[in-house]
């Protein structure tokens, strides 16, 4: 029996050893357990703050995403406006050029009957020295519109002195009807 409590005490002791190892071992795991819970409130705290710094970055991206597109809609507009422009550009182009000849066509309809209206009056004064004819005087005829542009007065006239008017008198009598003419010139 001394060997069985021997062996009791020996038993005995050695769990009690196993013990004390245990609860040193369990202390050492609820401080690591705790510890483990202080890095996981941790990871969940920066976890949190990732989630918000992506949420930033996925905010801005969208309105970088947003403005890029205002940017696309802006470009073709401004494209849109250039091929716009270019077609006026060149419509006016051309309507200028009508203009151009146009007036052209005028300017020497002008001289051919301004070199008429002397001729004219060269004829009138050559003939009415001889007989002196009192004539009806008419408006010259009137240049068809064509566009009110080219209509429009070029210069203001200048103001006549009292020469001038005298010189306007003669001069009204040099353009007429025709049916009042002297029957020598015919």
């Amino acid at each position: 029996m001394s060997l069985q409590i021997q062996d009791c005490s020996h038993k005995q002791s050695s769990c009690n050893t196993q013990n004390i190892a245990l609860a040193e071992d369990k202390e050492v795991y609820k401080n690591k357990v705790s510890e483990l819970h202080k890095q996981k409130s941790k990871l969940i705290t920066e976890l949190d703050g990732y989630k918000n710094t992506i949420s930033k970055y996925e905010s801005k991206i969208n309105h970088t995403l947003v403005d890029v597109d205002l940017c696309k809609t802006e470009l073709q507009s401004l494209k849109n406006l250039q091929v716009s422009k270019s077609a006026t550009l060149e419509t006016l182009r051309l309507e200028k050029d009508t203009l151009t000849t146009q007036l052209s066509e005028r300017k020497q309809k002008i001289e051919e009957l301004e070199k008429e209206v002397e001729r004219l009056k060269l004829s009138l004064s050559t003939k009415s020295a001889a007989a002196p004819v009192v004539s009806k005087v008419t408006p010259a005829a009137q240049v068809p519109i064509l566009n009110p542009v080219l209509n429009a007065p070029m210069n203001e006239p200048e103001p006549m002195g009292p020469n001038d008017a005298k010189e306007e008198m003669e001069d009204s009598n040099a353009l007429n009807d025709g049916n009042e003419m002297d029957p020598s010139i015919q």
